[in-house]
């Protein structure tokens, strides 16, 4: 993991612990704030850096298909595309975009599906799945490891978000009762596991290649080359 993503991820979960202890009443603040730090961070190294608007559009493209993709499965909680969408984005892009990506869908998303004190943890947890996606850029990934990965993924928000309810509705916390908590998941993340690593197995090859397609068409994510001014 490089230099810049361990930063990225360092202050996700600096923003995080803050909301843990001041974001109950504040949830909205905190999240356009998650949002607005990471959109500057990206775009004062896109203005430092060698790059072209159409990434933006890229950006925009893959964040639309992932929140589209989670609203069309509405009415099944634990079958959403977003996660594979965001994987297949994140490793045609690189990590920070990846993590861009993961908290511009959470933050978009629930405009539909409402917001609230979960929104900041949505956020987090989508944008480190886009994160350590983002590290395969530029690897020729077996899809085995892409079916694992995205199996995978589906837990590890799963447990953040378990986090989140534990830290937020669970008293007293007990060995017992975070059990309790995270067998009332388990279901719910196993369908989401299998849904995402199901997509990944049959069509994730498919859609890194038109992804990379688009990519090497526009001239995109070229690694930074950072102005001496």
């Amino acid at each position: 993991m490089n230099r810049r993503s361990i930063s990225f991820l360092i202050l996700a979960v600096v923003l995080l612990a803050l909301m843990v202890i001041f974001s109950s009443k504040n949830y909205l603040l905190f999240s356009f704030g998650f949002l607005v730090l990471t959109l500057g961070i990206y775009f004062w190294r896109f203005e430092k850096a060698q790059h072209n608007s159409r990434e933006v559009v890229f950006i925009a493209i893959v964040c639309a298909l992932a929140v589209v993709g989670r609203i069309i499965f509405a009415a099944l909680p634990a079958v959403k595309p977003e996660l594979f969408i965001l994987i297949m984005g994140a490793i045609v892009s690189g990590p920070e975009t990846g993590f861009l990506m993961g908290t511009i869908i959470a933050l978009t998303s629930n405009m539909y599906f409402g917001q609230g004190v979960w929104t900041p943890w949505q956020m987090f947890a989508l944008g480190v799945i886009g994160l350590i996606s983002g590290l395969m850029l530029n690897k020729k990934t077996p899809t085995w490891i892409l079916t694992v990965w995205g199996f995978v993924s589906a837990f590890v928000m799963g447990w953040i978000m378990d986090i989140y309810y534990i830290l937020g509705f669970v008293d007293p916390i007990t060995i017992k009762s975070v059990l309790t908590a995270l067998a009332a998941s388990f279901y719910f993340d196993v369908v989401h596991a299998i849904f995402t690593a199901v997509l990944l197995l049959l069509v994730g090859k498919r859609w890194i290649k038109i992804f990379s397609n688009y990519k090497q068409k526009y001239d995109l994510f070229k690694q930074p080359k950072i102005s001496s001014k």
